[in-house]
């Protein structure tokens, strides 16, 4: 995965969304809260959603109840 910067706003890359999303989030919206990318200008949620879609078709659906997002 690259260190790609996709949100300029708020210094956010690619590595750290992928990041959130191996950790359980499960949206962009997920991503945003988290992250605070795309709260801004919202000018890179396109890339954002790309990158969350292309994560849950690359990884199996495994159940899971709780969200952990700790260190």
């Amino acid at each position: 995965m690259s260190k790609r910067l996709v949100c300029l706003c708020n210094l956010v890359d690619e590595n750290e969304i992928v990041s959130y999303l191996k950790k359980g989030a499960n949206s962009t919206k997920d991503i945003q809260r988290l992250t605070r990318a795309g709260t801004s200008c919202g000018r890179c949620l396109p890339l954002i959603d790309e990158i969350v879609l292309s994560f849950k078709k690359e990884r199996p659906k495994v159940q899971q109840t709780k969200l952990d997002f700790g260190s």
